[in-house]
């Protein structure tokens, strides 16, 4: 019985590898790949031009960013199931498929998970900006967390502190204020002491 010849071997390795190749991009997008298609997966283009979100995807559980699942027998966490919401990403109007933060299909966003290194923001839409003749924009009728704007009911808004330092608000000098995600204040940067939101 003759060997197979060169060709035939070359040609079966080839459709191996990319059987291969077809499975990992099919494992990747459909846990937590994050690519940007229009696919509505998880960390996909969402929105009025983009199509919706799928109804769910997968994350690994404690992960803030796309992480693919691991294979079993892998070790390691497996990856969750969590309804997924199309929310505009904090820093832009792009909007993206976040995951919820927990199983409920009504819990909000996870407002920890980044898409793009970017969390979401805190409306389903762009917000109603409108800039002004000095290029500063307006605030929106409703408050819009995430458009870089302190609005009413809002602590503060990404660089917009309403003008409070950690030396107004802790008990002590010194340190960083900064804004949370979901417009309340952090003061993990904070040097002093007793520190509280006026």
């Amino acid at each position: 019985m003759s060997s197979p010849q060169p060709v035939e071997r070359y040609r079966t390795l080839f459709f191996s590898l990319l059987l291969v190749v077809a499975v990992a991009a099919s494992i990747i997008s459909s846990c937590g790949g994050g690519g940007s298609g229009p696919d509505g997966g998880l960390c996909s283009q969402c929105g009025t031009s983009d199509g919706p979100c799928q109804s769910t995807g997968f994350i690994v559980p404690g992960a803030n960013q796309p992480v693919p699942c691991p294979t079993a027998p892998a070790p390691g966490p497996t990856c969750v199931e969590r309804p997924l919401i199309c929310r505009r990403k904090s820093d832009s109007a792009q909007q993206r498929c976040f995951p919820a933060a927990s199983d409920d299909p009504q819990s909000d966003v996870d407002f920890f998970f980044r898409c793009d290194g970017s969390r979401p923001g805190g409306t389903l839409v762009p917000a109603t900006v409108t800039p002004t003749t000095g290029g500063t924009p307006t605030p929106a009728s409703t408050p819009v967390c995430g458009n870089g704007i302190a609005e009413a009911g809002e602590q503060c808004d990404g660089a917009d502190l309403r003008g409070e330092t950690c030396d107004d608000l802790c008990i002590g000098a010194g340190g960083t204020l900064t804004c949370n995600g979901d417009c309340t204040l952090n003061f993990s940067g904070c040097a002093g002491f007793n520190c509280t939101a006026p």
